[in-house]
């Protein structure tokens, strides 16, 4: 048995464990497993007293790897990582991810940390537990920052490699059982990647920093051979695609669909992300392969029912492909989650300028979803603050007009899209905003009582869910039909009950 690799899949928010399969950990994890090393991975759904699990772990360890997106994930993942340390003063740790990847020199200042990769990981993450094990330097390995006796070395940045040479994802690494939810589209729903990155140029995503407006995708056939696999060992009856963009590729988007109807596959799709100008200019092909496999939803970020926003965004879409991408969604039998977000960092404006450009883009928005949800009310709109995030495009508009940028990985672990966190947006804006997203939509959305509903396994409790979830909807469609968002007594009762129930 080689070396004991340990990863770390650290809880995304301060009040809610996590529930899904740690995707980013097994995907790292197929050239190790392929190469017969001892691979522990550890999440709060897999391990009740996971951080005793990590501190014996660490003892026999050679790596710990930690995957994290900026915000809560980084307080947890220094958690592990100091454990580690105070167990093994000889283990390595390693982060991934997205914010790693964003700040790896910030993040390497950090005492607890030893190596960082940038982007895709599987390689990479292979390489350096193979200089680790014959104690090598880390040079000429693509996209790896390290620190040796406290100075910080980087090498190149590492381009997106393919996918289909790559071994499968591990699942047996984790307990799958553990990693189901309850969803809209599936009883037994577990999350799935079948491609990374994306070419579009959306300024404030970070997409253009960590992978270049890249693209790679796995093949038609090996996606519906993971998916097969899925559905006929695992008992998955549901996928939640984490592509950044599904239909890139729109050959290949058929493909998946068409191959799926030909082995006969029940497995649903949802959350597939995709653009609305592309789908709605799409040819009827693929919108009756989406309906004949059943695809539930589609993710897909409108951004604006605000032009103006749309085009200081560089989204390349007008509103009225939001309109028509949503009466194709309809005829479909499709549901959308309309993702947006509003507080734009415009050069040249004052904070009253920009705080009244915040408004019209909210009003914009509300009005654009009352005419998305005219179509169906299963249709759900997301609403979010514009976080300045490093190396995107909008980030220096941001700082330069005030934005106070994080000056370490401690203070990035503070950072959440409801926050405020730039000077020009309102806390009324930041209430209102977060009010609609969280709430007002929740309960507007007519699925929401079944997914919840089902994750709830005390009858009694179920049925008490029930007559509130029936009290609150009440309360949601009269504020929304009136537009009426003031006094929100019942939305901070709703944030004390969420905090309190990981169903919610």
């Amino acid at each position: 048995m080689k070396e004991k690799i340990l990863l770390y899949n650290p809880r995304p928010n301060p009040h809610l464990r996590p529930v899904d399969l740690p995707l980013s950990l097994l995907c790292i994890s197929r050239f190790l497993d392929k190469d017969g090393y001892n691979i522990k991975i550890v999440s709060e759904n897999l391990y009740d007293d996971h951080f005793d699990v990590i501190r014996e772990a660490a003892k026999e360890s050679m790596i710990l790897g930690v995957s994290s997106m900026t915000g809560y994930q980084i307080y947890d993942g220094l958690k592990a990582s100091r454990i580690v340390k105070e167990a093994n003063k000889d283990i390595k740790v390693v982060w991934g991810g997205w914010h790693p990847s964003l700040y790896p020199q910030q993040v390497l200042e950090n005492p607890y940390i030893d190596i960082v990769i940038k982007g895709q990981g599987e390689r990479a993450f292979y390489d350096v537990v193979k200089r680790t094990e014959e104690v090598a330097p880390y040079e000429n390995i693509l996209g790896v920052h390290w620190k040796d006796n406290g100075r910080i070395y980087s090498n190149q940045d590492r381009m997106l490699e393919p996918l289909n040479e790559m071994p499968p994802i591990p699942y047996h690494l984790v307990d799958t059982e553990k990693c189901l939810i309850e969803t809209e589209f599936g009883n037994r729903t577990i999350n799935y990647v079948s491609s990374y990155g994306c070419p579009f140029r959306c300024g404030f995503c970070c997409e253009q920093t960590v992978n270049k407006r890249r693209w790679v995708g796995l093949d038609a056939r090996k996606v519906v051979d993971d998916l097969e696999r899925l559905e006929k060992v695992y008992k998955v009856n549901g996928v939640s695609m984490y592509d950044s963009n599904f239909f890139v590729d729109m050959k290949r988007a058929k493909g998946i669909l068409s191959g799926m109807l030909e082995r006969g596959l029940t497995i649903r799709l949802g959350n597939v992300d995709g653009r609305t100008k592309q789908l709605a200019d799409a040819d009827k092909e693929i919108w009756e392969l989406l309906r004949a496999t059943r695809c539930y939803s589609i993710l897909t970020g409108a951004e604006s029912g605000n032009q103006e926003a749309l085009e200081i965004i560089k989204k390349d879409i007008n509103v009225e492909d939001n309109i028509r991408f949503a009466k194709r969604c309809h005829e479909y039998g499709i549901k959308v989650v309309f993702s947006t977000l509003v507080g734009l960092p415009i050069p040249g404006k004052t904070y009253d300028e920009l705080a009244k450009k915040t408004g019209e883009q909210i009003d914009a928005t509300i009005k654009m979803f009352d005419e998305l949800l005219s179509y169906d009310s299963r249709h759900r709109g997301l609403m979010f603050i514009y976080c300045p995030y490093p190396g995107t495009p909008m980030y220096q508009n941001a700082v330069e007009l005030g934005f106070k940028e994080p000056k370490s990985l401690e203070e990035w672990s503070n950072y959440t899209l409801y926050e405020k966190h730039t000077p020009w947006v309102t806390k009324k804006q930041v209430l209102l905003v977060s009010m609609i997203s969280s709430y007002i939509f929740m309960f507007l959305d007519s699925d929401t009582i079944t997914w919840i509903g089902e994750r709830i396994k005390s009858r009694l409790k179920r049925g008490l869910f029930l007559i509130v979830f029936k009290f609150y909807r009440i309360l949601a469609r009269l504020r929304w039909g009136y537009k009426y968002f003031g006094i929100p007594i019942d939305y901070r009762l709703f944030q004390f009950a969420k905090r309190r129930n990981k169903s919610i």
